[in-house]
């Protein structure tokens, strides 16, 4: 499948790069809009507990795709595109982790309400695309 030019935005390097990213990308937006779904439900108290779990399941399930999507991106591009992506991927987790822990320590004070960690995840997610253009640039 030969992608339009016009995407160079959003992907860059080789075809198979750009397949893939395009491929991680779609299975991403697949994921989130799984979960916000399930979220609702959960919150709105929609369907009956067992179809809720399936849900929940279904959407890790669709987790896991997007984790191996992401995983078979990472082993088929070249050297240069992998180094910008860990190092993405691990700005990311540092932000997860100290966010987190902090986020954690301040709703053990009352400070922040606990339900609202969901915002840690944001952050991380938000991070991973800022890293890779920040190494985008640096390396280019």
């Amino acid at each position: 499948m030969k992608l339009p030019d016009s995407l160079g935005f959003l992907c860059s390097g080789s075809e198979r790069d750009r397949r893939n990213q395009l491929r991680v990308a779609l299975w991403s937006l697949v994921w989130a809009f799984s979960f916000l779904a399930i979220t609702l439900v959960i919150k709105k108290n929609w369907l009956p507990y067992g179809v809720t779990i399936v849900g929940v399941f279904g959407t890790s399930i669709l987790g896991i795709v997007t984790i191996l999507a992401h995983r078979r991106f990472l082993r088929e591009t070249d050297e240069l595109q992998r180094k910008i992506e860990v190092e993405a991927l691990a700005l990311a987790f540092g932000v997860g982790l100290v966010g987190g822990l902090t986020y954690w320590l301040l709703a053990v004070r009352g400070g922040v309400p606990a339900k609202d960690f969901i915002y840690v995840f944001a952050a991380m997610i938000i991070t991973h695309p800022i890293g890779v253009l920040m190494g985008r640039r640096k390396y280019s």
